[in-house]
């Protein structure tokens, strides 16, 4: 059987489970170019379809990752859609958004929402190949759970989801069992946890829904204020078995007094006071779930567990045996769990997320050749990179599948040496990016026990870069360029199994450097997503003044006055 997976909202994509295997997965933003692209996900699908050899009436099930969110009308009207995603987390189209959406999960109202987008996108898919696929909704917060569920080694775990909202939802709790997920507990879209971090986000300048990393980045720089974080509690804030709720009737603003007060701190501090304020709440319910339930095996999905430090105080808990993050967090991870959940897929480790397009030796060559570029095809690639790197030499690595999720995983990657400290400002400067927390380091799975602490509660999660951990002195002093100011670190924990030709140039470099660790941050511009193809990167690498470039089995390296 056939099941394409799909998710139409914010940051919108396409996954294929052919046989109750996950096969392809694919974001709609890699392909249209647009960041968190919310646009329907046709060249996704068609994208995933190609992968496995298969067209549209081949399909058996189509399963969208989420129900209502969007509701009918910004689904029947996509440009509508795009304006109120851009509004802002202080809009007061959100709150209204917010209280319809929940009115309509708790009176049922929903089932009319979902009969209309049942028509709307059954003659939107038969216009496109897909009129013999039976269509499916599956409840927003459900995907994220099964997806979660059923990436991860254990046949029974608690699964908990924390998104700003789907389906009128924002917190959901699950007992996952023998293959099957039984739901514990929910709390709606007026939970407080809805919109904490993003306006604090938009609060200190930056883009809700896309810069929150930024913030957990700038929290480092300084310890939080008791008397702001007491104040921020009035925000958000974990009590008894529930978060405190929104009052989504009273209209919200950067100068409400509320926010005014933030004013009399530096951003340095409001940034740290809102990631301990949402640690403890989130801790909080983590606790409770955990305790109420005897579970210490945890999996976790939602837009809020995006948040590397607060997955690092979730894993250093002690009620917690292990966490496990499912790699694609947010809402872009809602196809793989509507797919997984509708064929009921048996709970397994992810191989790996090099789910997304490949490319041949021969469509690279066609791309390098008309960019009139030089190129090689050294005999010795792994060598030559590792002379480039110890030399000083900033390369782009454009190999494989591309990954599936937010994080560059080492196919679309720029590397660069890690012993280096400045790299985090001169990098990025030239990325044209605004970035306060360090690049992420890859690092040899044989290597990471003695780097990193706390790897064993979080061995799934360390393979994927979605989690922090503490570094050792040996980290420290050998690898300065990955390490932020509070001593922590988001690896990429790599194995042979996970990517051979990437374990073996880091295994080259470690021969001849004696660090089997190297930079890792995501190729692309700022405010683009990560190249898909070969003419992104190649388009990528000429903007970044980079280097060299590894493409397949060919490596571009700059020339004198080549721009």
């Amino acid at each position: 059987m056939l099941v394409l997976g799909l998710a139409d909202n914010h940051d919108s994509g396409a996954a294929i489970v052919q046989d109750g295997v996950l096969k392809a997965a694919t974001g709609q933003e890699r392909l249209d170019r647009v960041k968190n692209s919310g646009a329907f996900p046709w060249e996704a699908a068609e994208a995933v379809l190609a992968q496995v050899g298969a067209a549209p009436s081949d399909v058996d099930v189509v399963v969208f990752g989420g129900g209502y969110t969007p509701s009918t009308i910004l689904r029947a009207l996509p440009r509508v859609h795009a304006r109120a995603r851009g509004d802002g987390s202080f809009s007061y189209l959100l709150n209204l958004y917010i209280f319809y959406q929940v009115a309509q999960r708790r009176t049922g109202m929903y089932r009319a929402e979902l009969a209309a987008s049942r028509a709307l996108l059954s003659r939107r898919l038969a216009g496109r190949g897909f009129g013999g696929a039976r269509i499916f909704f599956m409840d927003h917060h459900e995907a994220h759970a099964q997806a979660a569920y059923r990436s991860q080694p254990h046949r029974r775990c608690l699964v908990l989801t924390l998104d700003a909202m789907g389906d009128g939802a924002s917190a959901t709790a699950w007992e996952g069992r023998d293959g099957s997920l039984c739901p514990l507990g929910e709390q709606s879209g007026l939970a407080a946890i809805n919109t904490f971090y993003s306006r604090i986000t938009e609060y200190l300048g930056f883009r809700p829904n896309r810069h929150e990393g930024k913030i957990t980045g700038l929290a480092a720089y300084t310890a939080p204020p008791a008397q702001l974080v007491r104040h921020m509690e009035r925000m958000l804030r974990f009590r008894g078995t529930r978060f405190n709720r929104l009052n989504v009737l009273a209209r919200q603003h950067p100068r409400d007094s509320m926010y005014s007060r933030l004013s009399l701190h530096s951003r340095e501090e409001v940034a740290s006071a809102a990631q301990a304020v949402l640690e403890r709440a989130v801790c909080g319910f983590v606790r409770h779930w955990v305790q109420r339930t005897g579970l210490g095996h945890v999996a976790v999905a939602g837009g809020i567990f995006a948040n590397v430090k607060l997955n690092q105080r979730i894993a250093g808990m002690e009620q917690v045996e292990d966490l496990f993050i499912y790699p694609n967090m947010g809402d872009g991870g809602l196809p793989v769990g509507a797919a997984l959940g509708h064929v009921s897929a048996r709970p397994s480790p992810l191989e790996n997320m090099y789910l997304g397009p490949a490319y041949t030796s021969q469509q690279v060559e066609f791309v390098l050749r008309s960019a009139g570029l030089q190129y090689s095809r050294p005999s010795d690639l792994d060598g030559r990179v590792v002379e480039l790197l110890m030399g000083g030499k900033v390369v782009a690595r454009f190999d494989g599948a591309m990954e599936w999720g937010p994080r560059a995983l080492g196919n679309r990657s720029i590397l660069y040496r890690p012993d280096e400290p400045s790299v985090n400002d001169w990098l990025n400067q030239r990325l044209r990016r605004t970035e306060f927390m360090p690049f992420a380091p890859l690092t040899l799975a044989e290597d990471a026990p003695r780097l990193y602490l706390g790897l064993d509660k979080a061995r799934e999660a360390a393979r994927f870069m979605t989690i922090c951990f503490d570094c050792t002195d040996t980290m420290k002093r050998t690898c300065p360029g990955v390490v932020h100011v509070d001593g922590t670190a988001r690896p990429q924990v790599v194995s042979h199994s996970d990517n051979p030709r990437l374990h073996r140039l880091l295994s080259r470099f470690k021969s001849r450097t004696g660090l089997g660790t190297l930079v890792n941050t995501s190729f692309n511009m700022h405010e683009e997503p990560i190249v898909c193809s070969p003419a992104d990167a190649m388009r990528a690498w000429k903007d970044a003044h980079l280097d060299a470039m590894i493409m397949g089995p060919f490596l571009v390296e700059r020339r004198d006055g080549q721009h």
